[in-house]
């Protein structure tokens, strides 16, 4: 049976959910220094020229991007104690081979930078060229653009501000990722999904919505299977962005998943180098930052708001299932009295009839026949208009 105290411990429990998510995972101390290793190997595999790779802009949007996140800003630092190099420097190649307002035409690089750049604080025009050119690019030819492409996008206008164009584009995206899975019968690429995923989060997308449900299983399942079986190197940068998509779904949450991935990505020697990166590689380095960087600290629960939305719609819905049990609770004990009323009223009925007849048969009495026929006609009718209402379930005081 409900009771007050049912409802009340739901809401307990609600109350005793939020408190948990005010601390989550966060980096050991021992993994909090393997990180500043990386972030040095990083700074002294920079180019004197300020890129990453072989002049790639790609690799040095990511590289930006994962120093960002971490708080690295230094405009000037050694590259191996020899050569100059920092964060400007970069920013100046960028700009050097940017062709107008984005590079080469290419959205995910475009928006990999645009979110670099914003992080690390670049507020200049050029910049905002490049915002406005990947907002026109996303509103007008969404439908050429591949999922994880129009993800960073939704995360680069994010950065700049653009909290209704963003949603927008992340309509668009779920609209795109649904088409994708009417037309392959199934949803698994864990490097566009987690992107996907980690989109639409930041991008207070509907957590009830079933593609979200979908994405998250789907990582769910990639990442337990590379738990289990090891990452190789081919499949790293899946792992990354799959890993960065479910934490940010989880919200730093810590569950013994995220705990076995983060182990397997810092086994030494076969990840995780002696030098401070991973596979003595920029670009996978910057992927494992980039892809951690959803456990690195820990969370305010304001970091974190669609997880709190989650909890409560978790408990609301068991506020609705208590209440459902409660409507049938009433019903059932109305339909009790509904009928208990009727069969009142049919035997009232019956009682009145009895007694007409018996006057009829030959009781005498003081009172005039006329009399006691009208008294007791005006008796029976109002009995039986009892009985029809209780019938159809509407019961008159």
């Amino acid at each position: 049976m409900v009771s007050e105290e049912n409802i009340s411990s739901i809401f307990s429990g609600l109350i005793d959910d939020i408190r948990k998510m005010e601390i989550s995972k966060r980096l050991s101390i021992k993994e909090d220094e393997l990180i500043n290793n990386a972030i040095r190997w990083l700074k002294d595999h920079q180019h004197p020229e300020g890129y990453w790779g072989y002049e790639s802009v790609a690799d040095t949007g990511l590289v930006l991007l994962a120093l960002s996140i971490y708080g690295i800003k230094e405009k000037e630092w050694i590259i191996k104690g020899t050569y100059k190099g920092g964060i400007q420097k970069s920013v100046n190649w960028l700009k050097s081979v940017l062709n107008i307002d984005n590079w080469g035409g290419n959205l995910w690089d475009t928006s990999i930078c645009a979110q670099a750049l914003l992080k690390l604080g670049i507020g200049e025009e050029w910049v905002f060229r490049i915002i406005e050119w990947i907002r026109k690019e996303c509103k007008e030819k969404s439908y050429k653009y591949p999922i994880h492409h129009l993800a960073q996008a939704i995360k680069a206008l994010l950065e700049a501000g653009l909290e209704e164009e963003a949603k927008n584009i992340g309509k668009i995206l779920a609209a795109k990722v649904e088409e994708v899975v009417k037309k392959e019968a199934e949803l698994f690429d864990p490097y566009a999904c987690g992107q996907v995923l980690d989109a639409l989060i930041n991008s207070k997308f509907d957590l009830t919505n079933k593609i979200v449900q979908d994405i998250e299983k789907s990582l769910k399942n990639f990442l337990e299977e590379k738990s289990v079986k090891g990452i190789s190197e081919g499949s790293f940068q899946d792992v990354m962005m799959a890993f960065m998509g479910l934490t940010s779904f989880l919200g730093g949450e810590d569950t013994p998943l995220v705990n076995s991935i983060m182990a397997e990505l810092f086994k030494t020697p076969e990840r995780y180098k002696e030098d401070g990166s991973w596979y003595h590689d920029a670009k996978k380095t910057a992927f494992a930052l980039i892809g951690l960087s959803g456990v690195k600290d820990i969370r305010k629960i304001n970091e974190f708001p669609n997880k709190i939305y989650k909890v409560i719609m978790d408990h609301e819905e068991k506020t609705k299932e208590l209440f459902r049990k409660l409507e049938l609770e009433n019903e059932k004990k109305l339909s009790i009295i509904k009928r208990g009323y009727f069969w009142l009223s049919v035997a009232y009925c019956s009682i009145l009839i009895s007694f007409i007849i018996a006057v009829y048969i030959g009781t005498e009495m003081f009172i005039p026949q006329l009399i006691i026929e009208i008294l007791l006609g005006t008796i029976f009718i109002s009995a039986a208009i009892k009985a029809y209402f209780s019938y159809k379930g509407r019961v008159k005081g």
